[in-house]
Protein backbone atom coordinates (compact mmCIF):
# COMPACT_ATOMS: atom_id res chain seq x y z
CA UNK A 1 0.00 0.00 0.00
CA UNK A 2 1.00 3.41 -0.89
CA UNK A 3 1.89 5.77 1.77
CA UNK A 4 -0.43 9.22 1.42
CA UNK A 5 1.61 12.30 1.40
CA UNK A 6 1.01 14.14 4.45
CA UNK A 7 2.81 17.19 6.82
CA UNK A 8 5.74 15.53 8.45
CA UNK A 9 3.68 16.34 11.98
CA UNK A 10 0.75 15.00 11.03
CA UNK A 11 -0.44 11.28 11.42
CA UNK A 12 -1.76 9.37 8.21
CA UNK A 13 -5.20 8.46 10.56
CA UNK A 14 -6.29 10.59 13.66
CA UNK A 15 -7.23 8.66 16.46
CA UNK A 16 -9.34 9.98 19.85
CA UNK A 17 -8.10 8.97 23.36
CA UNK A 18 -8.14 5.60 24.59
CA UNK A 19 -11.20 5.34 26.70
CA UNK A 20 -10.98 3.45 29.86
CA UNK A 21 -11.95 -0.05 30.13
CA UNK A 22 -15.28 0.64 31.85
CA UNK A 23 -15.90 2.62 29.29
CA UNK A 24 -15.01 1.40 26.10
CA UNK A 25 -17.23 1.35 22.91
CA UNK A 26 -18.72 -1.89 22.49
CA UNK A 27 -19.74 -3.02 19.05
CA UNK A 28 -22.16 -6.23 18.62
CA UNK A 29 -21.49 -8.02 15.07
CA UNK A 30 -23.52 -10.71 13.45
CA UNK A 31 -22.79 -13.06 10.51
CA UNK A 32 -25.07 -14.32 8.35
CA UNK A 33 -25.87 -18.00 8.16
CA UNK A 34 -29.76 -18.81 6.94
CA UNK A 35 -31.99 -20.01 9.48
CA UNK A 36 -28.89 -20.94 11.80
CA UNK A 37 -29.66 -17.38 12.89
CA UNK A 38 -31.45 -18.32 15.63
CA UNK A 39 -28.55 -19.62 17.55
CA UNK A 40 -27.95 -16.00 17.58
CA UNK A 41 -31.04 -15.00 19.61
CA UNK A 42 -29.87 -17.89 22.16
CA UNK A 43 -26.20 -16.01 22.11
CA UNK A 44 -27.64 -12.61 22.58
CA UNK A 45 -29.73 -13.93 25.70
CA UNK A 46 -26.90 -15.13 27.22
CA UNK A 47 -25.47 -12.09 27.58
CA UNK A 48 -28.58 -10.50 29.32
CA UNK A 49 -26.40 -10.15 32.80
CA UNK A 50 -23.95 -8.91 31.21
CA UNK A 51 -25.57 -6.09 29.27
CA UNK A 52 -28.14 -5.14 32.47
CA UNK A 53 -24.55 -4.31 34.28
CA UNK A 54 -22.88 -2.82 31.48
CA UNK A 55 -26.37 -0.89 30.29
CA UNK A 56 -24.01 2.05 28.57
CA UNK A 57 -21.43 0.74 26.78
CA UNK A 58 -23.41 -0.80 23.40
CA UNK A 59 -22.69 1.28 20.71
CA UNK A 60 -22.68 -0.12 17.29
CA UNK A 61 -24.60 -3.02 15.87
CA UNK A 62 -23.22 -4.63 12.62
CA UNK A 63 -24.86 -7.20 10.76
CA UNK A 64 -24.25 -9.12 7.71
CA UNK A 65 -26.60 -11.41 5.53
CA UNK A 66 -29.60 -13.01 8.02
CA UNK A 67 -27.72 -10.84 11.38
CA UNK A 68 -28.22 -7.90 9.29
CA UNK A 69 -32.00 -8.78 9.98
CA UNK A 70 -31.45 -9.49 13.75
CA UNK A 71 -29.43 -6.72 13.96
CA UNK A 72 -32.21 -4.26 13.03
CA UNK A 73 -34.27 -5.82 15.01
CA UNK A 74 -32.30 -5.47 17.96
CA UNK A 75 -31.37 -2.73 17.60
CA UNK A 76 -35.19 -0.71 17.04
CA UNK A 77 -35.81 -2.69 19.95
CA UNK A 78 -33.12 -1.74 22.40
CA UNK A 79 -34.68 1.44 23.94
CA UNK A 80 -36.93 -0.56 25.64
CA UNK A 81 -34.25 -2.63 26.90
CA UNK A 82 -31.66 -5.53 26.08
CA UNK A 83 -33.71 -8.30 27.29
CA UNK A 84 -37.02 -6.64 25.76
CA UNK A 85 -34.39 -6.82 22.68
CA UNK A 86 -33.73 -10.24 22.72
CA UNK A 87 -37.31 -11.32 23.38
CA UNK A 88 -38.54 -10.00 19.94
CA UNK A 89 -35.56 -12.24 18.35
CA UNK A 90 -36.96 -14.91 20.02
CA UNK A 91 -40.11 -14.91 19.03
CA UNK A 92 -39.78 -14.26 15.53
CA UNK A 93 -37.46 -17.61 15.54
CA UNK A 94 -39.36 -19.42 17.35
CA UNK A 95 -42.63 -19.07 15.31
CA UNK A 96 -40.56 -19.06 11.98
CA UNK A 97 -41.82 -22.00 8.90
CA UNK A 98 -41.46 -22.01 5.51
CA UNK A 99 -45.64 -20.87 5.36
CA UNK A 100 -45.13 -17.62 7.35
CA UNK A 101 -42.17 -16.73 6.01
CA UNK A 102 -42.22 -17.40 2.45
CA UNK A 103 -45.15 -15.80 -0.29
CA UNK A 104 -46.05 -17.75 -3.56
CA UNK A 105 -46.78 -21.50 -4.52
CA UNK A 106 -44.85 -24.12 -3.03
CA UNK A 107 -45.30 -26.21 -5.98
CA UNK A 108 -43.56 -23.28 -8.17
CA UNK A 109 -40.86 -23.03 -5.15
CA UNK A 110 -40.52 -26.72 -5.73
CA UNK A 111 -39.15 -26.49 -9.62
CA UNK A 112 -37.46 -23.54 -8.77
CA UNK A 113 -35.50 -25.61 -6.43
CA UNK A 114 -34.75 -28.72 -8.61
CA UNK A 115 -33.69 -26.05 -11.30
CA UNK A 116 -31.05 -24.47 -8.78
CA UNK A 117 -30.21 -27.73 -7.71
CA UNK A 118 -29.20 -28.92 -10.67
CA UNK A 119 -27.46 -26.25 -11.58
CA UNK A 120 -25.67 -25.83 -7.95
CA UNK A 121 -24.33 -29.33 -8.36
CA UNK A 122 -22.75 -28.66 -12.03
CA UNK A 123 -21.38 -25.66 -10.77
CA UNK A 124 -21.24 -24.34 -6.86
CA UNK A 125 -21.47 -20.26 -5.81
CA UNK A 126 -23.78 -17.85 -6.02
CA UNK A 127 -23.96 -16.79 -9.41
CA UNK A 128 -25.98 -13.27 -10.81
CA UNK A 129 -29.15 -14.18 -11.37
CA UNK A 130 -32.59 -12.63 -11.24
CA UNK A 131 -34.24 -16.26 -10.35
CA UNK A 132 -34.91 -16.94 -7.00
CA UNK A 133 -36.36 -20.18 -5.38
CA UNK A 134 -38.16 -17.79 -2.36
CA UNK A 135 -39.91 -14.27 -2.24
CA UNK A 136 -39.64 -13.20 1.51
CA UNK A 137 -42.01 -10.50 1.20
CA UNK A 138 -44.10 -11.72 4.44
CA UNK A 139 -40.88 -11.92 6.57
CA UNK A 140 -39.91 -8.38 5.31
CA UNK A 141 -43.26 -7.09 6.10
CA UNK A 142 -43.44 -8.45 9.71
CA UNK A 143 -39.47 -7.41 10.17
CA UNK A 144 -41.14 -3.51 9.40
CA UNK A 145 -43.81 -3.55 10.96
CA UNK A 146 -41.52 -4.76 14.45
CA UNK A 147 -39.33 -1.86 13.47
CA UNK A 148 -41.96 0.30 13.36
CA UNK A 149 -43.72 -0.55 16.50
CA UNK A 150 -39.95 -0.61 18.58
CA UNK A 151 -39.82 3.15 16.80
CA UNK A 152 -37.97 3.22 14.38
CA UNK A 153 -34.01 3.14 13.46
CA UNK A 154 -33.08 6.67 13.07
CA UNK A 155 -30.61 8.04 15.39
CA UNK A 156 -33.18 10.05 17.18
CA UNK A 157 -35.42 7.22 17.07
CA UNK A 158 -32.85 4.90 18.86
CA UNK A 159 -31.65 3.89 22.03
CA UNK A 160 -29.69 7.03 22.40
CA UNK A 161 -26.43 5.58 23.65
CA UNK A 162 -26.64 3.63 20.24
CA UNK A 163 -24.22 5.68 18.12
CA UNK A 164 -23.92 3.39 14.49
CA UNK A 165 -26.65 0.85 12.94
CA UNK A 166 -25.32 -0.72 9.92
CA UNK A 167 -25.62 -3.67 7.31
CA UNK A 168 -23.29 -5.07 5.03
CA UNK A 169 -24.48 -5.80 1.34
CA UNK A 170 -22.78 -6.33 -2.35
CA UNK A 171 -22.95 -4.20 -5.08
CA UNK A 172 -24.44 -6.78 -7.85
CA UNK A 173 -23.24 -5.70 -11.63
CA UNK A 174 -20.63 -6.56 -13.93
CA UNK A 175 -18.50 -6.64 -11.10
CA UNK A 176 -19.20 -7.16 -7.26
CA UNK A 177 -18.44 -4.65 -4.79
CA UNK A 178 -19.15 -4.60 -0.76
CA UNK A 179 -21.25 -1.88 0.63
CA UNK A 180 -21.91 -0.72 3.98
CA UNK A 181 -25.32 1.23 4.53
CA UNK A 182 -24.76 3.14 7.64
CA UNK A 183 -27.22 5.04 9.57
CA UNK A 184 -24.64 7.20 12.49
CA UNK A 185 -25.02 10.22 14.57
CA UNK A 186 -21.72 11.34 12.67
CA UNK A 187 -20.38 11.14 9.25
CA UNK A 188 -17.35 8.66 9.52
CA UNK A 189 -14.03 10.72 9.11
CA UNK A 190 -12.61 9.41 5.85
CA UNK A 191 -9.22 8.83 7.39
CA UNK A 192 -10.73 5.93 9.34
CA UNK A 193 -11.34 4.64 5.47
CA UNK A 194 -7.84 4.30 4.95
CA UNK A 195 -7.50 0.98 3.24
CA UNK A 196 -10.84 -0.18 3.56
CA UNK A 197 -12.29 -2.62 0.91
CA UNK A 198 -15.83 -1.74 1.13
CA UNK A 199 -17.91 1.51 0.26
CA UNK A 200 -20.32 3.94 3.12
CA UNK A 201 -23.65 4.65 1.79
CA UNK A 202 -24.75 6.78 4.86
CA UNK A 203 -28.64 6.76 5.36
CA UNK A 204 -31.13 8.94 8.23
CA UNK A 205 -33.07 5.18 8.97
CA UNK A 206 -32.28 1.63 8.33
CA UNK A 207 -35.56 -0.82 6.95
CA UNK A 208 -36.33 -3.92 6.65
CA UNK A 209 -35.57 -3.69 2.98
CA UNK A 210 -31.94 -2.61 3.62
CA UNK A 211 -31.99 -6.15 5.94
CA UNK A 212 -33.07 -8.14 3.19
CA UNK A 213 -30.55 -6.40 0.77
CA UNK A 214 -28.00 -7.42 2.70
CA UNK A 215 -29.69 -11.52 2.74
CA UNK A 216 -30.41 -11.97 -0.64
CA UNK A 217 -28.66 -14.81 -1.61
CA UNK A 218 -28.59 -15.29 -5.08
CA UNK A 219 -30.84 -17.93 -6.76
CA UNK A 220 -32.85 -18.63 -3.10
CA UNK A 221 -33.44 -14.83 -2.34
CA UNK A 222 -34.49 -12.36 -5.02
CA UNK A 223 -31.49 -9.31 -5.27
CA UNK A 224 -33.37 -6.13 -3.42
CA UNK A 225 -33.08 -2.44 -5.43
CA UNK A 226 -32.74 0.68 -3.29
CA UNK A 227 -32.56 4.34 -4.42
CA UNK A 228 -29.77 5.67 -2.73
CA UNK A 229 -27.93 9.22 -2.48
CA UNK A 230 -25.51 7.09 -4.52
CA UNK A 231 -28.18 6.24 -7.17
CA UNK A 232 -30.65 3.14 -8.09
CA UNK A 233 -28.22 0.43 -7.04
CA UNK A 234 -28.94 -3.44 -7.09
CA UNK A 235 -27.85 -5.31 -4.53
CA UNK A 236 -27.57 -8.69 -3.00
CA UNK A 237 -26.11 -11.05 0.03
CA UNK A 238 -23.81 -9.06 2.30
CA UNK A 239 -22.41 -12.51 3.23
CA UNK A 240 -20.56 -12.48 -0.56
CA UNK A 241 -18.13 -9.52 0.40
CA UNK A 242 -17.51 -9.60 3.91
CA UNK A 243 -19.53 -12.57 5.80
CA UNK A 244 -18.51 -11.04 9.49
CA UNK A 245 -17.76 -7.30 9.42
CA UNK A 246 -15.57 -6.57 12.46
CA UNK A 247 -13.26 -4.55 10.47
CA UNK A 248 -16.18 -1.73 9.95
CA UNK A 249 -17.34 -2.40 13.53
CA UNK A 250 -13.35 -1.17 13.96
CA UNK A 251 -13.48 1.83 12.07
CA UNK A 252 -16.39 2.83 13.20
CA UNK A 253 -14.69 3.32 16.71
CA UNK A 254 -15.29 0.10 18.95
CA UNK A 255 -12.90 -0.70 20.99
CA UNK A 256 -14.42 -4.02 22.19
CA UNK A 257 -16.09 -6.19 19.32
CA UNK A 258 -18.67 -9.07 20.15
CA UNK A 259 -18.85 -11.24 17.55
CA UNK A 260 -21.28 -14.20 16.87
CA UNK A 261 -20.32 -16.45 13.66
CA UNK A 262 -22.73 -18.68 12.57
CA UNK A 263 -21.14 -19.36 9.26
CA UNK A 264 -19.72 -22.85 9.96
CA UNK A 265 -17.34 -21.59 7.52
CA UNK A 266 -14.48 -23.26 9.94
CA UNK A 267 -16.29 -26.66 10.00
CA UNK A 268 -16.45 -26.77 6.41
CA UNK A 269 -12.62 -26.07 5.71
CA UNK A 270 -11.57 -29.04 7.83
CA UNK A 271 -14.37 -31.29 6.52
CA UNK A 272 -12.06 -30.57 3.45
CA UNK A 273 -8.45 -30.22 4.81
CA UNK A 274 -8.48 -26.48 3.75
CA UNK A 275 -6.83 -23.36 5.76
CA UNK A 276 -9.07 -21.33 7.35
CA UNK A 277 -8.17 -18.67 5.52
CA UNK A 278 -9.17 -20.14 2.62
CA UNK A 279 -11.39 -18.10 -0.03
CA UNK A 280 -14.50 -19.45 -2.07
CA UNK A 281 -13.84 -18.24 -5.45
CA UNK A 282 -17.20 -16.59 -5.39
CA UNK A 283 -16.32 -14.30 -2.20
CA UNK A 284 -16.00 -11.10 -3.62
CA UNK A 285 -11.89 -10.90 -3.51
CA UNK A 286 -10.19 -7.57 -1.39
CA UNK A 287 -7.97 -4.99 -3.83
CA UNK A 288 -4.12 -5.43 -3.00
CA UNK A 289 -4.48 -1.90 -1.63
CA UNK A 290 -7.36 -3.32 1.02
CA UNK A 291 -6.75 -4.49 4.51
CA UNK A 292 -8.92 -5.29 7.37
CA UNK A 293 -8.22 -3.83 10.72
CA UNK A 294 -9.29 -5.63 14.19
CA UNK A 295 -10.41 -3.86 17.46
CA UNK A 296 -8.05 -3.58 20.64
CA UNK A 297 -10.24 -6.12 21.79
CA UNK A 298 -12.74 -9.25 20.82
CA UNK A 299 -15.10 -12.19 22.56
CA UNK A 300 -16.23 -14.70 20.01
CA UNK A 301 -19.05 -16.54 19.71
CA UNK A 302 -18.84 -19.48 17.48
CA UNK A 303 -20.20 -22.59 17.21
CA UNK A 304 -17.77 -25.50 17.97
CA UNK A 305 -20.32 -28.43 16.94
CA UNK A 306 -22.21 -28.80 13.75
CA UNK A 307 -25.92 -28.03 13.36
CA UNK A 308 -27.31 -30.89 11.45
CA UNK A 309 -27.52 -33.21 14.78
CA UNK A 310 -29.83 -30.93 15.83
CA UNK A 311 -31.86 -30.53 12.72
CA UNK A 312 -31.77 -34.33 12.48
CA UNK A 313 -32.91 -34.83 16.14
CA UNK A 314 -35.96 -31.96 15.77
CA UNK A 315 -37.50 -33.64 12.36
CA UNK A 316 -35.81 -37.03 11.05
CA UNK A 317 -38.47 -39.42 12.71
CA UNK A 318 -41.14 -38.46 10.02
CA UNK A 319 -40.56 -37.64 6.59
CA UNK A 320 -43.21 -35.22 6.64
CA UNK A 321 -42.05 -33.40 9.37
CA UNK A 322 -38.61 -33.22 7.54
CA UNK A 323 -40.21 -32.16 4.23
CA UNK A 324 -42.15 -29.69 6.27
CA UNK A 325 -38.94 -28.28 7.99
CA UNK A 326 -36.74 -28.05 4.73
CA UNK A 327 -40.03 -26.87 2.48
CA UNK A 328 -38.89 -27.00 -1.75
CA UNK A 329 -35.52 -27.81 -0.97
CA UNK A 330 -35.86 -31.20 -0.29
CA UNK A 331 -34.30 -31.76 -3.75
CA UNK A 332 -31.31 -30.61 -2.51
CA UNK A 333 -30.43 -32.87 0.07
CA UNK A 334 -31.18 -35.95 -1.97
CA UNK A 335 -28.82 -34.33 -4.73
CA UNK A 336 -26.56 -33.99 -1.06
CA UNK A 337 -27.21 -37.38 0.30
CA UNK A 338 -26.33 -39.05 -2.43
CA UNK A 339 -22.97 -37.09 -3.18
CA UNK A 340 -21.26 -36.41 0.30
CA UNK A 341 -23.07 -38.47 2.45
CA UNK A 342 -26.23 -37.75 4.96
CA UNK A 343 -24.77 -36.17 7.85
CA UNK A 344 -22.94 -33.62 5.96
CA UNK A 345 -26.26 -33.15 3.37
CA UNK A 346 -28.28 -32.52 6.98
CA UNK A 347 -25.70 -29.73 8.02
CA UNK A 348 -26.29 -27.92 4.57
CA UNK A 349 -29.87 -28.13 4.94
CA UNK A 350 -29.07 -26.49 8.83
CA UNK A 351 -29.03 -23.41 6.85
CA UNK A 352 -32.77 -23.42 5.49
CA UNK A 353 -34.55 -25.50 7.58
CA UNK A 354 -37.55 -23.53 9.21
CA UNK A 355 -38.89 -25.83 12.01
CA UNK A 356 -40.32 -24.51 15.67
CA UNK A 357 -37.91 -27.48 17.57
CA UNK A 358 -35.02 -26.65 15.58
CA UNK A 359 -34.95 -23.48 15.52
CA UNK A 360 -35.76 -23.73 19.50
CA UNK A 361 -33.04 -26.57 19.74
CA UNK A 362 -30.46 -23.69 17.83
CA UNK A 363 -31.79 -20.95 20.36
CA UNK A 364 -30.75 -23.45 23.31
CA UNK A 365 -27.55 -24.22 21.97
CA UNK A 366 -26.39 -20.45 21.66
CA UNK A 367 -27.58 -19.63 24.80
CA UNK A 368 -25.73 -22.97 26.86
CA UNK A 369 -22.57 -22.51 24.55
CA UNK A 370 -22.31 -19.00 25.37
CA UNK A 371 -23.00 -19.10 28.81
CA UNK A 372 -20.44 -21.89 29.12
CA UNK A 373 -17.79 -18.77 28.05
CA UNK A 374 -18.90 -16.66 30.16
CA UNK A 375 -16.52 -15.68 33.14
CA UNK A 376 -18.86 -14.93 34.74
CA UNK A 377 -22.56 -14.26 34.29
CA UNK A 378 -21.77 -10.58 34.44
CA UNK A 379 -18.65 -10.61 33.01
CA UNK A 380 -16.58 -11.29 29.69
CA UNK A 381 -12.90 -12.46 29.30
CA UNK A 382 -12.37 -10.18 26.02
CA UNK A 383 -9.28 -11.52 23.84
CA UNK A 384 -6.62 -8.85 23.12
CA UNK A 385 -5.60 -7.32 19.73
CA UNK A 386 -3.34 -5.37 17.94
CA UNK A 387 -4.90 -1.96 18.11
CA UNK A 388 -6.65 0.02 14.85
CA UNK A 389 -3.22 2.58 15.34
CA UNK A 390 -0.87 -0.63 15.28
CA UNK A 391 -2.60 -2.10 12.09
CA UNK A 392 -2.68 1.16 10.25
CA UNK A 393 0.57 2.20 10.55
CA UNK A 394 2.13 -1.22 9.84
CA UNK A 395 0.04 -0.79 6.74
CA UNK A 396 1.18 2.31 5.88
CA UNK A 397 4.69 1.53 6.71
CA UNK A 398 4.35 -1.05 4.26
Amino acid sequence: MRRRPQEPDRKAIQFEAPLQRSEAKLAIVLSGGGSRAAYQAGALRALVPYFERHPKNLSIVIGSSIGAINGLIFSACLKQGYSESVSQLEQLWSMRTFKNTFAGSPSSAFLRAIRMAVLQYMSPGPKPTSDAIFDPTPLMTQVDSVITEAGGLAPNERHPNLEAVAVMTTLEGTERKPLLFLSSHKELAQDMLAGASFQVCAVETLTAKHGFASAALPSVLPPVEIDTQLGKLRLVDGGISQNVPVDPAARLGAERVIICDISGRAFWLDQYNHAHDSRPDWEVPAEHSTFCVRPPETFVIRNRSPFGPILKHAVARSTGRFIEAVGPTWPVFKLLKNRIGEDLAYEVMSYVALDPDYLIGLMEAGYSYTKHLLKSRTQIEFQKNQSFEQIVEEQLAS
